[in-house]
């Protein structure tokens, strides 16, 4: 998508470092850095003025004019728009591959994102408390999804989460406080440390049967969660992985289970007494009290 600037007819020449600044298609002034001079290559650095700009809705284009010359931009740069609590919309452009870590870190308008088809990886912290944040698609190719990616953002009721899913990192959604329902993709190995931790709304927890790592407090406070089947190829359960499962009454053990950790269904109060497969190796303490 091209966005024409005023200026001369006669194109200009670019360094690397230079500054250019463009009107985006939703009206607002946005500013890049040259990158690349050979490729006319830009990283967008945020609004020209993160303190003043237009509220409402945010279109980011792939491809930017500026003084007679395109330029491609090839990312955005962490941090870019944090704290600009007015954005209500985002929109990437799919030709942009890069997205920087907390580029939208509490930008607490947004209620709905669409993110470029090419993303691999969700980085940390993007939409950490985006606490409107209501809807987001995960595209496709996305394997990882980052330490905080969603962290806090309490109106998060679902998300789809895409086959290619292999790791879901150190509190990607940790508080998110209305996320109903959570099932995973078959291809999902590894669930880091308090990645959904205190999200008090979950009922339904669907994991694959690929799953071989649940993380330290993984699912901590999940007071709404009544029924868990852990998978078959689960080897591993951390630490207080389901502490504070207050409405928890059913657990699913697979053979093949090794490792318990230490408080792992510690105040489950509605779960009856517990007997684990003989495969268990390796058992904390206080695993049911």
């Amino acid at each position: 998508m091209l966005v024409s600037c005023h200026g001369g007819s006669d194109a200009e020449e670019f360094f690397y470092g230079d500054t250019i600044r463009a009107e985006c298609p939703t009206g607002q002034t946005l500013k890049y850095v040259v990158v690349n001079a050979n490729t006319n290559s830009v990283q967008l650095f945020g609004f020209n003025d993160n303190l003043h700009y237009q509220a409402g809705p945010l279109v980011i284009p792939g491809r930017v004019t500026y003084h007679g010359q395109t330029f491609a931009v090839e990312s955005i740069r962490k941090k870019a728009f944090k704290r600009c609590e007015d954005i209500t919309e985002v929109t990437i452009d799919d030709r942009i591959t890069e997205v920087n870590r907390g580029v939208f870190k509490r930008c607490a308008g947004i209620r709905r994102v669409h993110l470029p088809a090419g993303m691999k990886e969700i980085p940390q912290s993007l939409f950490a408390r985006c606490e409107s944040l209501a809807e987001v698609n995960i595209p496709k190719g996305v394997r990882v999804i980052g330490d905080c990616a969603f962290r806090k953002c309490r109106s998060l009721r679902a998300v789809d989460f895409p086959d290619s899913l292999k790791t879901i990192q150190y509190e990607a959604f940790y508080g998110c406080s209305a996320l109903e329902a959570v099932r995973l993709p078959e291809g999902v190995d590894t669930i880091r440390q308090r990645a959904f931790g205190d999200c008090h709304a979950m009922a339904t927890l669907r994991l694959p049967q690929g799953l071989r790592f649940i993380g330290d407090n993984a699912f901590m406070e999940c007071r709404s969660l009544k029924e868990v089947s852990l998978p078959k190829g689960l080897e591993h359960v951390g630490d207080a992985a389901f502490c504070g499962c207050s409405s928890l009454e059913t657990v699913r053990y697979p053979q093949g289970l090794r490792h318990v950790g230490s408080w792992c269904f510690w105040a489950c109060g509605m779960l009856a007494s517990q007997q684990l497969p003989g495969t268990v190796e390796e058992v904390g303490e206080h695993v049911f009290k």
